[in-house]
């Protein structure tokens, strides 16, 4: 697998990234969910060995054990990866809470130090309202004089228009965004950040996996040679020649095997190629009247309805045509899609749509959809 450079950090890292909010889960005795270490840790030790050597964790993923499995399936190789984790920002209400957060995450990692500290989904207004007046910026600075951490960056997933500013700010080495085929706002801001000598990476590259699982259709729409919508999703944002890593969520050996296959022959990738999918997304994009990744901040929803699987349902009818198979799944229940509850018992409390790094009204959002889900 080839390596490139990673911005001006000095760093030079392999095409695809090893996202690691979908390790395999197992049960605790107690009930709870955390990591299956017995099938999450050859997972991460082949990324490694395949030549993969960016890993990117939170302290929230994986019910809160992703950070934990990481740092130890790691730990005897720290000196062939890079990891990256990010902060909870919401926790951070004094500024001293960051150098507690850090050091809760090095500590749960048993890491000496972090390659890459995220400020995650940060928008313009954390930015004035938090990090300017509580100083985060210089917390982190501190935190790279005594090597705690190597690199600060950032994720957004909103303030498109306001990013430039937090770019220009030279207080970031890497931006992470959101960027794939159907959804290519944030296309010129990759080459920007890129021309400031930051680092750019790649999240969401499969819509939240919704390219795996039921894609083909979408494919069938493409004019594209590839063999499955993800080796298609995968190529498109590689072919993008300002981005430097893609994550891709990784749950198994089979997926793992199949991203490291696509990444070995990025070259292969054409400007025509890429041409043609621009072409082609830009007609199937005006069906997708709703933007959402799965990411799953919305389960803090008090009435417990799945709100993600819920959207995720709606997208297979609505945009690749998935119908059959959302009826045939609707069916097989007594309960409609075995959704309990179902968004019926939504109180309009707003936890939800305050969560979501999209900004979508996903009251309104459930109100408007559940109907069409109910009566296909």
């Amino acid at each position: 697998m080839i390596k490139k450079p990673f911005g001006n950090t000095g760093y030079y890292v392999a095409p695809l990234g090893f996202g690691c909010m979908r390790l395999p889960m197992t049960t605790r005795t107690d009930g709870t969910a955390c990591v299956d270490d017995a099938l999450a840790a050859p997972l991460l030790r082949k990324a490694v060995v395949s030549g993969i050597n960016f890993f990117d964790t939170h302290w929230f993923y994986c019910n809160f054990d992703s950070q934990r499995a990481v740092g130890a399936a790691l730990s005897d190789v720290r000196d062939q990866v890079y990891i990256s984790t990010k902060i909870q920002l919401n926790l951070v209400q004094k500024p001293e809470d960051f150098d507690d957060l850090l050091q809760r995450a090095l500590e749960l990692m048993g890491l000496d130090y972090l390659d890459f500290y995220h400020f995650p989904a940060l928008s313009y207004r954390t930015w004035q309202e938090k990090i300017l007046p509580m100083k985060l910026i210089d917390r982190a600075e501190r935190a790279k004089a005594t090597g705690l951490i190597r690199n600060l960056s950032f994720s957004f997933h909103s303030d498109t228009d306001k990013m430039p500013e937090l770019i220009n700010t030279g207080a970031f080495s890497t931006m992470l965004t959101q960027y794939n085929i159907v959804d290519r706002k944030n296309e010129s801001l990759l080459t920007y950040a890129k021309s400031k000598g930051l680092g750019t990476m790649v999240m969401g590259p499969l819509m939240g996996g919704i390219f795996a699982d039921g894609g083909q259709n979408f494919l069938s729409r493409m004019d594209s040679k590839c063999a499955t919508a993800v080796e298609m999703a995968m190529r498109f944002v590689w072919a993008h020649p300002d981005v430097d890593i893609v994550l891709s969520g990784i749950s198994n050996m089979e997926q793992l095997m199949e991203n490291i296959c696509y990444a070995e022959n990025i070259a292969t990738i054409t400007t025509d190629e890429r041409n043609g999918l621009i072409a082609r997304s830009e007609e199937i994009r005006e069906l997708n009247d709703l933007y959402c990744t799965n990411c799953n901040y919305c389960h803090t929803c008090p009435e417990q309805i799945r709100i993600g699987r819920i959207f995720t349902l709606y997208l297979q009818h609505k945009i690749w045509g998935l119908t059959d198979s959302v009826r045939r799944r609707r069916d097989a229940h007594p309960v409609p899609f075995n959704l309990t509850p179902d968004p019926t018992s939504c109180t309009n409390c707003g936890i939800c749509k305050t969560a979501c790094p999209q900004n979508i009204d996903i009251p309104a959002e459930l109100n408007r959809i559940w109907p069409t889900l109910t009566n296909l």
